[in-house]
C-alpha cells in the first residue's frame, strides 16, 4: 500500500499526463479548423498532419509539457499540506510575496507566453516573430503585432493566477457520485468553452489599457536590445489599435488559453478527487484510520470519502470493522475507527465552540490580568518551619526553599506581564489606522473553519450509516456499546451549527458573507441532521433504553418526533 506522498505523487503525475494530452489535442483541433478547405480537401489534411508534427508543434508541446508538471506541482501542493491561516490585510498582503506564490506567478506567465506562442504559430500567423523585413528601411524592423500578443500571454497568466488564486480560495471540489473520467470531462467541456469566451473580455480589455498607457516602454527596450526599426503606426494609439484587429486576435487566443487552463484545473480536480479504497487494519499498509487522522491534508479527504463509500456499498470491508481481534476478543477495528472519527469531529466542534464564545470584551480580559497580577505571591513567604529561627537558619533545606518561591513568583509574574502585553497589543491593534491593517477580516475565521467542513460531513455521514448497518450486521454488538458517545457528539455539533444559523446569537465579524462558506454550513448542517435521523431513526425502539444526558435526551426527541427540518 503507498504512503500518503506516494498517493499524492502518482495522482499528480496521472493529472499532468491527462493535462497535456488534452491541451495537445485542443491544439491539434485548432489546427484542424484553422486550415479548413472543403474545396482541396486532400490538401488540407496533408497540411493540418504537416503542421502536427513538425518541430515546433514539438517545441511547444515540449515547453508546455515542463511547465504544466512544475504548475501541476505546485497546485496540487495547495492540497497536500493544510490551508495557511490569514486573518487580517498584513498576513495577506505578506502573502502575495511568498515563495510559493512567486514561483507560481512566474509559472503562470511563462505558460500564457508559451500557449499564446504555439496557438499563433499553429494558426501560421507572423504573430510569434519579433522581427520582420523593413519595407521602407535597409534593416529588420520590429513587428510589434507579436510584442502585443506575446506580453498579452505573459498578461492573462498573471491575470488568471491573481484572481484564481491570491483572491480566492482554491478549494478541491468533491462530486456527490463520482462518475468515470471521461464522463466527467465530457459534461463540463461545454460550459468550459462558454466560460472561457465569456471570461477572457474583461482581461483583454485592462491589457489594451495597460499597453495604451505603458505600451511604449516594453516596445522601445526591444527595439533597443535588437537594434529593430519601428515602421508600422504604433499600437499605444487607441486609434491604430483598433484598427489592427490585433485586439480580436489576443481575445481570442486569450480564450483559448482560458480553456487550456479550466481544463487542466478540471482535470486535476477528476483525478485528484478519485476516490480510493484504504485497508481497514494492517501493519505496514496506509490504512484507513491513518487517512482520518489528517483531517486538514489531502489524504484526510480521501480517507473521510472512503469511509462513506464504504458504509454504503461495501458489505466486506465493513464487516472487518465488526469482528473482534483473535485472541483477545476485543473490537480493535471499531474502537480505532470510531476514535479517529470522534476526534475530527471533536476537533471542528471545538473551533466552531471558540467561534460561538468568540464574544469575550477588553474589559473582561483586563479585569482577568488585574486578578492574575494581583495574585502573585509575596516576595516574603511565610515560614513552613515550626523549629526556632537559628535552626531554621542551619536547616539544609533553606536554599532549596527559597529558590523554589523565588522560580515561582518569577513564573506568576511572566504570565502577568504576557496578558498585559497581550491586552496592550489588542488595545493597539483596535486603534483605526492600525486596526485596517492588523485588525482581523470580517467572517475569516468562520470562513476558514468551514472551507475545510468536507471531511466532517463524510465522517458524520459515514459513521452514521455504519452505526445504523450494524443493528443487522454486528452480531457481536460492539458498536451499540458507543451509541451515547456517537450521538452526543453529532448532537453537540448539531447545536453549534445552529447558533451560526440564528441572528443575534454570533458576534459581527463571524457572519458570514462567503457564497461558498454558507453553502458549506448549509451542507453541513443538513449532513448532521441527516445521520442523526439516520441513527435515531433505526433504533427508535430503543432509544429510550440507551443511557444519554438530560439535555442530548430532549434534543433526541425532536428528531424522533420529525420535528426538525
Amino acid at each position: 500500500m503507498e504512503t500518503k506522498s506516494e498517493i499524492f505523487s502518482q495522482r499528480l503525475v496521472k493529472a499532468v499526463v491527462w493535462n497535456i494530452t488534452l491541451q495537445i489535442s485542443l491544439a491539434i483541433v485548432l489546427v484542424f479548423f484553422i486550415q479548413v478547405d472543403l474545396i482541396h480537401p486532400i490538401s488540407w489534411i496533408t497540411s493540418t498532419f504537416n503542421d502536427i508534427f513538425s518541430w515546433k508543434m514539438a517545441l511547444n508541446a515540449i515547453l508546455l509539457g515542463l511547465v504544466s508538471f512544475f504548475q501541476a506541482y505546485l497546485y496540487g501542493s495547495y492540497f497536500s499540506v493544510p490551508v495557511p491561516k490569514y486573518f487580517t490585510r498584513f498576513s495577506m498582503f505578506l502573502n502575495i510575496f511568498s515563495v510559493q506564490n512567486i514561483i507560481f506567478s512566474t509559472l503562470y506567465a511563462l505558460n500564457g507566453y508559451f500557449t499564446m506562442s504555439l496557438y499563433s504559430s499553429l494558426a501560421k500567423s507572423n504573430f510569434n516573430i519579433l522581427k520582420k523585413k523593413c519595407d521602407t528601411y535597409d534593416g529588420q524592423c520590429l513587428a510589434e503585432q507579436s510584442l502585443f500578443l506575446q506580453f498579452g500571454g505573459m498578461w492573462m497568466g498573471l491575470y488568471y493566477f491573481t484572481t484564481a488564486h491570491l483572491f480566492s480560495a482554491t478549494v478541491l471540489t468533491f462530486p456527490h457520485i463520482y462518475q468515470e473520467k471521461f464522463q466527467q470531462i465530457k459534461l463540463v467541456i461545454s460550459n468550459i468553452v462558454a466560460m472561457g469566451f465569456q471570461h477572457s473580455v474583461t482581461p483583454v480589455i485592462y491589457y489594451c489599457i495597460f499597453y495604451y498607457v505603458w505600451g511604449n516602454k516594453p516596445r522601445n527596450v526591444v527595439s533597443e536590445v535588437y537594434s529593430l526599426y519601428l515602421e508600422d503606426p504604433p499600437l499605444d494609439n487607441i486609434f491604430n489599435l483598433i484598427s489592427s484587429g490585433i485586439w480580436i486576435g489576443l481575445w481570442f487566443y486569450t480564450s483559448l488559453y482560458f480553456i487550456s487552463i479550466y481544463t487542466m484545473k478540471t482535470v486535476f480536480n477528476i483525478v485528484l478527487t478519485e476516490p480510493m479504497k484504504f485497508p481497514i487494519e494492517g501493519d505496514n499498509q496506509f490504512t484507513l484510520n491513518n487517512a482520518l487522522s489528517q483531517r486538514l491534508q489531502f489524504t484526510g479527504y480521501l480517507g473521510a470519502q472512503d469511509l462513506k463509500y464504504m458504509s454504503l456499498m461495501d458489505y466486506a470491508r465493513r464487516s472487518q470493522i465488526f469482528t473482534l481481534s483473535q485472541p483477545g476478543g476485543h473490537p480493535r477495528n471499531w474502537n480505532n475507527l470510531l476514535e479517529k472519527c470522534l476526534q475530527m469531529i471533536n476537533q471542528f466542534n471545538s473551533e466552531l465552540d471558540k467561534i460561538n464564545n468568540d464574544s469575550h470584551s477588553v474589559e473582561a480580559e483586563n479585569t482577568n490580568s488585574r486578578k492574575t497580577f494581583n495574585a502573585i505571591a509575596p516576595v516574603t513567604p511565610p515560614s513552613v518551619y515550626s523549629r526556632s529561627l537559628r535552626n531554621m537558619a542551619q536547616s539544609p533545606h533553606l536554599l532549596e526553599l527559597k529558590d523554589h518561591n523565588k522560580n515561582e513568583v518569577d513564573d506568576t509574574f511572566a504570565t502577568a506581564m504576557k496578558l498585559e502585553f497581550k491586552n496592550f497589543l489588542v488595545k493597539l491593534s483596535q486603534k483605526p489606522g492600525i486596526n485596517y491593517f492588523f485588525g482581523e477580516l470580517v467572517d475569516t475565521k468562520l470562513k476558514f473553519i468551514l472551507i475545510q467542513a468536507q471531511p466532517v460531513i463524510w465522517t458524520c455521514e459515514g459513521l452514521a450509516y455504519i452505526v445504523s448497518a450494524s443493528l443487522k450486521e454486528d452480531k457481536y454488538g460492539v458498536v451499540q456499546n458507543d451509541l451515547p458517545i456517537v450521538l452526543s457528539t453529532l448532537i453537540y455539533l448539531k447545536q453549534n451549527l445552529d447558533k451560526l444559523t440564528k441572528a443575534g446569537l454570533v458576534p459581527r465579524k463571524h457572519i458570514l458573507n462567503d457564497v461558498l462558506a454558507v453553502k458549506i454550513r448549509n451542507a453541513l448542517l443538513s449532513s448532521v441532521k441527516r445521520s442523526l435521523y439516520k441513527i435515531i431513526m433505526t433504533f427508535s425502539k430503543f432509544i429510550h433504553e440507551i443511557p444519554l444526558e438530560p439535555d442530548v435526551q430532549i434534543a433526541v426527541q425532536s428528531f424522533l418526533s420529525c420535528k426538525e427540518a
